[in-house]
């Protein structure tokens, strides 16, 4: 382990970055300046404890960037997620699910209103029986289509 101090240039060139960037570092305490344009011996292994906290996103001035790159990544994992369910057609529009379901329903609404001819076709029933159960049909009808509006 080195126990002289640094120079700039020296720890620059070791660190790979500029002589600004080696400044920069010591202002923002990452790095210990010792005199003028002389560094402290762990300037080196202090710059890879600063790199490590950064890359594990415990970098206290940049946890809002760490956030925000978190944030975008999961935005893309569920875009990814959301196209791959719909490939293998695990998900249907809201479009398609509606137009199936008033085909169902109209369907449905025709046979309970066929029901009184129906009745009417194979009982002896007079025409004001087969007339009540029609109205009586239709209300229910008219009852659950203003519940399922609402």
């Amino acid at each position: 382990m080195q126990t002289e101090a640094l120079k700039g240039r020296e720890l620059a060139d070791t660190l790979g970055v500029s002589l600004r960037a080696v400044h920069d570092l010591a202002a923002r305490g990452i790095i210990q300046k010792v005199a003028r344009g002389a560094f402290a011996p762990d300037s080196v292994a202090r710059y890879c404890a600063h790199l490590r906290e950064q890359a594990a996103g415990r970098d206290g001035g940049n946890s809002a960037i760490a956030a925000e790159r978190l944030r975008e990544a999961r935005e893309r994992a569920d875009r990814l997620a959301l196209a791959n369910a719909t490939s293998r057609r695990e998900l249907v529009s809201a479009a398609e699910v509606e137009r199936v379901w008033v085909r169902v329903l109209t369907d449905l609404r025709a046979a309970m209103l066929a029901i009184p001819g129906r009745i009417a076709g194979r009982m002896n029933l007079a025409a004001v029986d087969i007339a009540a159960i029609d109205s009586e049909i239709r209300q229910a009808l008219t009852e659950c289509g203003t519940d399922c509006s609402a």
